[in-house]
This record gives C-alpha cells, sequence and structure tokens, in this order.
C-alpha cells in the first residue's frame, strides 16, 4: 500500500486514526504519524462532522464486512478544503482489524468538473429555453435528441413529437420529401470531410389542424462530440416584411414612373438617389447617367435645400418635413438649354442620412398661356377703351355733317321767299348733299367693318378697269382735296391690266387710302396714285402723300380697328380711326394685302397688292369673265 495514490486507513470504534498510509502525505498533506492517534471528524468540515460521525456509527452497527460510502470536505493540511471520498468496510470482528477500514481518495477536481459541467448544462438549458429561436441536438444519425420549447412552439407539435423524426410530421407536406432528402444530404456532406459546414433549409411548417403556412430557416452545425446542434427560426415576419417592402418599392416606382412631374432626390451632399422617367424627358439625361452624380449639372443644390441652410427640425415622430413648396428657379436641360420651373421640398431622414426630394415641374407652358392671358386682358381692356373713344369721336363726327345739313337747311328756309337768293340756295343745297353723302360714307365704314368682323362680308366679283376705278375714287375726294388744296395726281401703267374683283369695294379701299393721305398733306400738296404690275406678277395700287408721316413702330396699331395714334391729331383731323382697318379687309377679303412705309416727316405709301390670280387678259375681260 506503499505505492497506492488512494489512502488506506482504520477508524476504531471511538473514531480514532489507528492506521494511514503513507499516500496520506500526498492526498491529506499529512504523515502517518501526524494522523494516527487524532480524530478523523477533527478534519472534517464543521457542517459535514455530524454526517460523518452518524455515517461511521450506522457503519459499525452494520454487520461485520459491509462497506458504504461517503463524500465530505477535509481540511488539507494547506489549509484549503478538500472534497474526499471515503469507502468504509466493518471490520470490527477482525482481531487483528477491530475498527473500520477506510479507502480514502481525492475527488475535488472530479466533483468540480462535475460542477462546471451541471453549470453548463444548466446554462445551456436557459439559454435554450429563453431563445427567440427552436434549438435542437440531433445524435450522428440526425435524429433529434433535444428540442427546445421554442421548437415545438413553431412546429405546433408537443416537445415528445419532435424526437428522433418526429419532427418531420410538421413539415408542410409539399415539403417534407425535399426536406428530408436534403437533411439526408447533408449528413452525407457532413461525414464527407466537410464537419464545419452549415446545413442551410428554408420550408414551412404546417401544425396538424391548421392551413396556416410558416416559413423557418433552418441551419446545424456538428457537435465536437458527434451528432448536430441547431436553430429552427420562424421568418414568417421576415418574408412578410420582404413581400410588404417589395410591394411598396413596387409602388413607389409606378408613382415615380406615372408621376408627370419630375421626382429626384439627392443626400447631403448633392448627390442624385432617385430620377424617375419624367425626369429623363424634362432633363433629356438617362436615369443611368444621372444617378450618383451632382445635382449641380442640373439645377443648383440649393433649389433643393433649406433656404438658410439650417437643416430643418422634424416634429416628434416625424421623419419628413416640407421645406418649400412652388419654389421658383431655372434649371438645366443636358443640351445646355434653360428653362423656368417651379419646386416642391421635402427632407426626410433614412438610416440616419438627411435626403432631400424635389417634385419639379416645368412651367414653360403654363408663363406662355399667363402672358397670353395678360395679353389678351391688356388687349381686351385697350379695345374697350379704344371703342369709348371710337364711339365719342363718332358721335362728333355723325354731329359735324348733320349741323351743316340742318345749318344749311334753315340758312335755305330763311332765303326761299327771297327771287335774288337762289344761287345762294343752290350752294347751300350742294353744301346739304356733300354733308349728307360725308354721313353717308361714316355709317357704311360703320356697316362695313361690322359686317367684316362679323364675317359676313360678301364681294360682288366682276371684271374691271382699273383706271375708271381709280379715277371714279378720286372723283369722289375732290371735294375734300379743293378744301385744302391737295392735288391728286394718278399714274398708270401704260399695260395696266385688267382685274377680277368687286369695283364698289375697291372704290371703297381706294377713297379711305386717299381720305387719309389728303387729311395728312401739307397744304399744296400732292398726293399720287400709282398701278401697276410688280416684278412678282402682282398688281400694285400705291398712295403716296409727303404729310406728317407715321412712326414705324405705330403701323401696326394703325392698321388695327378702334385704335387711335393720337386723340388731339384725330381732334385736328377728324375720322373715326376705321379707315385703314377697314381697307385692310377689303383688300384681304380679295385675298390681296395691304402695307404701309413711312417715317416721321417723310409722309406715308400705302400699297394695296393683289395676287397675280385676279389680273385678266384682254379677252377675259371683253368676255366678262
Amino acid at each position: 500500500m506503499r505505492n497506492a495514490t488512494d489512502v488506506a486507513a482504520v477508524v476504531s470504534p471511538a473514531g480514532i486514526l489507528l492506521y494511514a498510509s503513507d499516500a496520506a502525505a500526498q492526498v491529506l498533506g499529512y504523515t502517518p504519524e501526524q494522523l494516527v492517534g487524532r480524530a478523523l471528524i477533527d478534519h472534517a468540515h464543521p457542517d459535514e462532522r455530524a454526517d460523518v460521525e452518524r455515517r461511521m456509527a450506522a457503519r459499525m452497527a452494520e454487520p461485520d464486512g459491509s462497506a458504504g460510502t461517503a463524500i465530505f470536505r477535509f481540511r488539507h493540511a494547506d489549509g484549503r478544503w478538500r472534497w474526499l471520498e471515503a469507502t468504509a468496510h466493518n471490520q470490527l470482528d477482525e482481531p487483528s482489524i477491530k475498527g473500520l477500514v477506510l479507502n480514502i481518495r481525492d475527488v475535488t477536481t472530479q466533483l468540480d468538473t462535475a460542477n462546471r459541467l451541471r453549470a453548463s448544462e444548466s446554462r445551456y438549458q436557459s439559454l435554450a429555453e429563453s431563445a427567440p429561436v427552436g434549438i435542437f441536438q440531433t445524435d450522428a444519425a440526425g435524429r433529434i435528441v433535444f428540442a427546445n420549447a421554442r421548437f415545438a412552439l413553431i412546429a405546433g407539435l408537443p416537445l415528445p413529437r419532435l424526437l428522433g423524426e418526429g419532427w418531420l410530421d410538421a413539415v408542410h407536406p409539399e415539403d417534407r420529401a425535399k426536406v428530408a432528402a436534403e437533411w439526408t444530404q447533408g449528413l452525407d456532406d457532413e461525414t464527407a470531410g466537410r464537419p464545419n459546414t452549415p446545413l442551410l433549409l428554408d420550408f414551412r411548417f404546417r401544425a396538424t389542424g391548421t392551413m396556416t403556412d410558416m416559413p423557418v430557416l433552418c441551419q446545424r452545425v456538428r457537435m465536437a462530440e458527434g451528432g448536430f446542434t441547431g436553430t429552427i427560426t420562424d421568418v414568417s415576419e421576415y418574408v412578410h416584411t420582404v413581400k410588404a417592402l417589395a410591394a411598396s418599392r413596387a409602388r413607389t416606382e409606378a408613382i415615380l414612373g406615372a408621376a408627370a412631374d419630375a421626382i429626384l432626390t439627392i443626400d447631403d451632399s448633392g448627390m442624385i438617389h432617385n430620377f424617375n422617367r419624367a425626369a429623363e424627358a424634362m432633363f433629356g439625361v438617362s436615369s443611368g447617367d444621372a444617378m450618383w452624380r451632382p445635382v449641380d449639372s442640373l439645377l443648383p443644390q440649393a433649389c433643393l435645400r433649406e433656404e438658410d441652410g439650417q437643416p430643418v427640425a422634424f416634429a416628434p415622430g416625424q421623419t419628413t418635413a416640407v421645406i418649400a413648396r412652388s419654389r421658383a428657379a431655372e434649371v438645366r436641360r443636358a443640351d445646355g438649354s434653360v428653362f423656368p420651373v417651379e419646386i416642391s421640398v421635402s427632407a426626410s431622414e433614412v438610416e440616419g442620412r438627411r435626403l432631400y426630394t424635389g417634385i419639379i415641374r416645368d412651367v414653360t407652358e403654363r408663363q406662355r398661356i399667363e402672358r397670353e392671358i395678360i395679353a389678351a386682358k391688356e388687349a381686351a381692356e385697350a379695345t374697350d377703351r379704344a371703342k369709348s373713344i371710337f364711339v365719342a369721336t363718332m358721335s362728333h363726327e355723325l354731329r359735324t355733317p348733320l349741323n351743316a345739313v340742318i345749318g344749311f337747311a334753315q340758312l335755305m328756309e330763311m332765303k326761299m321767299h327771297d327771287p335774288r337768293a337762289l344761287e345762294r340756295c343752290i350752294e347751300y343745297a350742294t353744301s346739304i348733299r356733300m354733308s349728307g353723302e360725308q354721313l353717308l360714307a361714316i355709317i357704311d365704314d360703320i356697316l362695313d367693318m361690322a359686317r367684316v368682323e362679323a364675317g359676313r362680308l360678301e364681294l360682288s366679283e366682276q371684271p374691271l378697269d382699273l383706271s375708271v376705278v381709280l379715277a371714279q375714287a378720286a372723283s369722289q375726294m375732290d371735294f375734300q382735296a379743293s378744301r385744302i388744296p391737295v392735288t391728286v395726281a394718278i399714274q398708270l401703267a401704260p399695260d395696266l391690266p385688267p382685274v377680277r374683283g368687286d369695283d364698289r369695294r375697291l372704290c371703297q379701299a381706294l377713297c379711305n387710302l386717299l381720305s387719309n393721305a389728303i387729311k395728312f398733306s401739307p397744304v399744296s400738296g400732292t398726293v399720287i396714285v400709282s398701278a401697276g404690275v410688280a416684278a412678282d406678277g402682282w398688281l400694285e395700287i400705291a398712295v403716296r402723300d409727303t404729310g406728317i408721316g407715321l412712326e414705324p413702330n405705330d403701323i401696326p396699331k394703325a392698321m388695327t380697328a378702334f385704335v387711335q395714334l393720337d386723340q388731339s391729331m384725330t381732334r385736328r383731323f377728324e375720322g373715326l380711326g376705321l379707315g385703314l382697318p377697314l381697307c385692310r379687309r377689303l383688300v384681304e377679303a380679295h385675298g390681296g394685302v395691304l402695307t404701309l412705309d413711312s417715317r416721321p416727316g417723310e409722309g406715308c405709301t400705302a400699297t394695296i397688292r393683289l395676287p397675280a390670280s385676279r389680273i385678266l387678259t384682254l379677252d377675259e375681260f371683253l368676255a366678262g369673265v
């Protein structure tokens, strides 16, 4: 027993050590001499002394040869408590022993290991039961030998049914064969030299009696001691989130794609993150070329940021905020052209990053329409003013010949009984006739302009000798010309051809032109009327005076109905302001064009141009075509 690792000892019925082997020095730290003669329980832990005494007494009361084992703490010579396992044999009846024979060994290390193992198992069990995923262990054949409560909850089966291959009963019938095959294939892979390769399986659980499918993800790895450990994760929420995210992304892309306005998003650095189809069309650049590039090439970054440069603060619980609505700006297309837009801007926080989204609307057409509306409004207001002025002017122009008619009629009444006043009465009658004709001409112009405005002007076309029409018009202007006086000269080309047209309307147009030319000519001035075929084949009739002339910018106004250039001039020279507009309409009714060429102080030339299609040959004229 000198070389034994266990301590052999003999204890008397009184508990005194009668013998201790040499191993006591190694195991207990005491030499045999230090132990013999002392009570064993003197070295036992106070908490366990009573139990040791009770066990020794019980063993001594047992029949000779009986044995029993006890574990207790013993104070080592170095002061530490060591766990000892003592097996006692009753040898009281043996004359050479007369006591308990003890076989003592130090089991401190074994107990510590066992305690740590139990603690580890307890922690594992606690983690397994509290984990949000199903946890399982299998044997080397892949049969489940352990599963936590979460696994049972996910599978919808009681724990006992999960063990072995029972867990496959919870797998969706459509997935069961595939999962079993992949599970077996995984075993083959892991036993073929890839023991650390995780096996990933995704399938559906369908608990017995339910119609609800639960998508799960399974992962397992080999354990060092054999078998496998793995997890079963309920990914239904994840799958739902992924589907919802995909649906949301699809809706967003549909909205962005269908939006008529350009929509783009930039980050703090000005890089473009989103660029919809409307933006592609607006800026002339593809989404692929615009994405992740600076926005400054298209519009100033400031257009999509806070005006004061300070990041907008979000309301509690909010991740978006409106920065601007209908912000006016000018942006640039890829070809360099600039156009006006309105931008609405909002800021948002996404994963800690601040993004700015701009909805951009091209307002080029709207601004054009607005300008047209303003111009139309101003034109309407100008027309209203012109018509008011026209009414006032017309009343004056009508009153002048009417006053002459009434005045000369009264004079005739006074002279009717004086035989010597016959010649004077004839003059009065002539003045009355001429005033009446002037009044009739004014009324005719008003009525003709009304017909033109209403689109009811009709031409009575026939072959015409222009020389006759020109002479007739000049004759009608003789009285007006003689009052200033002004000379009217007619210059006709020797080869002046006949034309087809309405002689009354052409004469009316020429009279209006002659009236203006005479009215604005100086005393003893000359008005020249010329006619001939132009180089382009059109027939031209020109009325040229040496009067006060017009500013070139005023010519369009002079050709507009009811618009008079200078009221003081109108009062000085008389007239309704209908002559040129009516003349232009009469010429246009013949398919022709009326033009004015004038400079202040250089007189004015009004030219009637009739298309070549209205020129007749002599045979056509004689035939009355």
